[in-house]
């Protein structure tokens, strides 16, 4: 590229989420950065951490004016400010209006439909969706008549998510209204090109690379595995969001049972309460351990080998990304998709970031910008045994999620 180095504005900059997007970022060179928050001081003191190629800039994400005074001028605006149900669409359409790119950690689609003039948008840029999405292209990159490689059109993949960690109350906002805005299918597989509901139950003692104790996994088939599981051509997807404890479980059933998680005000199961009581539960699950993220992601063949002294027996492929940070994470995977967007690497139109950003490049940053995180990608034994999973029966039980 010739001329100014590229403008990302990051919205949301000084908050955990933000600010490890920032860092990505600045140590790449070759960028400018506008951090941007309610509160300028805090804005500048972040800008000023970064050093002489960031500016702190008052924006507040809720306010049309400020909003476009801060895109004005950006060529990229990452959205990393929440919760994200209240700000809807209002950042993307701002910088549609200013005619600069937008990359959005969460899903940012808002219910009017694409604003006029946009072009580039990259979506869902996180861990769940995000880093979710790449596990199975991980798995399939260069798969292509590999011997011992399980080939797409006959094989299966299976991804767990599990994580341990108080929620902020945000976060738990967020998280209880994705519960009722169509992300996904609960108990559903994906088989044969379609989406098929009620094929799976609630696994039980579940155990899932990575963590330390089994688990409790609920089936649910997101809108994200399902795209790619299209785009892939696998024969079979299966997803599985995990609990390590009973109380953010506990706490997301009876949410889910008092139904209206989108109904207003502070009253006895409101959305307001319903969220303390989620970050309260998360905060008493991890009490005393040591906070994780983990995705883990296992592709094999349909049909096992029979012959394990064949030349080339089929193996079951797995990959692995575990870290303790969920919002650094984020905030890498973020500052991947902005930067490149930014550099021009990513066509004009509306993207997931699961299906555009380079695997291998989103896991060497996670690597290389978060120390401990661990992210690997192996093959194992031939499989002649399928991955356990629970299959719909007359005992079936609904998943929170």
């Amino acid at each position: 590229m010739t001329g100014a180095p590229p403008v990302i504005g990051v919205l949301g900059g000084y908050g955990a989420v933000g600010v490890a997007a920032a860092r990505v970022l600045t140590a790449g060179g070759g960028l400018r950065l506008r951090i941007g928050g309610r509160d300028a001081e805090a804005a500048a003191r972040c800008a000023a951490a970064l050093g002489g190629a960031a500016a702190g800039v008052a924006a507040d994400a809720l306010d049309d004016d400020s909003l476009g005074r801060f895109v004005h001028g950006c060529d990229v605006v990452l959205n990393c400010a929440g919760p994200a149900y209240v700000l809807g669409d209002r950042p993307r359409r701002a910088a549609a209006a200013a005619g600069a790119d937008y990359v959005d950690v969460m899903d940012g689609s808002g219910p009017g439909g694409a604003p006029a003039g946009e072009g580039t948008v990259v979506l869902s840029a996180g861990v769940a969706p995000g880093l979710s999405g790449l596990l199975p292209r991980l798995l399939t990159e260069g798969a292509g008549g590999r011997p011992g490689w399980p080939e797409p059109g006959a094989a299966r993949f299976t991804g767990y998510y599990v994580s341990l960690g108080a929620f902020t109350r945000t976060g738990a906002t967020d998280y209880l209204m994705s519960m009722d805005r169509g992300y996904g299918t609960p108990r559903a597989q994906w088989r044969d090109g379609r989406v098929v509901p009620g094929a799976l139950r609630v696994a039980e003692e579940c155990v899932v690379a990575g963590v330390p104790h089994p688990v409790t996994a609920h089936p649910y088939l997101t809108r994200e595995l399902t795209a790619q599981a299209r785009a892939l051509g696998l024969a079979e997807a299966r997803w599985y969001n995990a609990f390590d404890g009973r109380h953010l479980l506990d706490a997301l059933n009876r949410s889910r049972a008092a139904g209206d998680a989108g109904a207003g005000g502070d009253r006895a199961g409101g959305p307001a309460a319903q969220a303390d009581a989620v970050v309260r539960a998360s905060a008493l699950d991890a009490l005393g351990r040591t906070p994780y993220h983990v995705l883990w992601g296992v592709l094999e063949p349909l049909e096992p080998s029979r012959d394990p002294s064949a030349e080339y027996p089929v193996r079951r492929r797995t990959a692995l990304i575990r870290g303790e940070d969920g919002s650094a994470m984020t905030g890498v995977v973020g500052a991947v998709a902005a930067r490149e967007v930014a550099l021009g690497r990513v066509r004009p139109g509306i993207h997931r970031a699961a299906s555009v950003l380079p695997p291998r490049l989103v896991t060497d940053a996670l690597r290389r910008h978060l120390p401990g995180t661990v992210v690997t990608v192996s093959d194992g034994e031939p499989a002649r045994k399928a991955v356990a999973v629970s299959t719909a029966g007359d005992d079936m039980e609904d998943g929170v999620l």
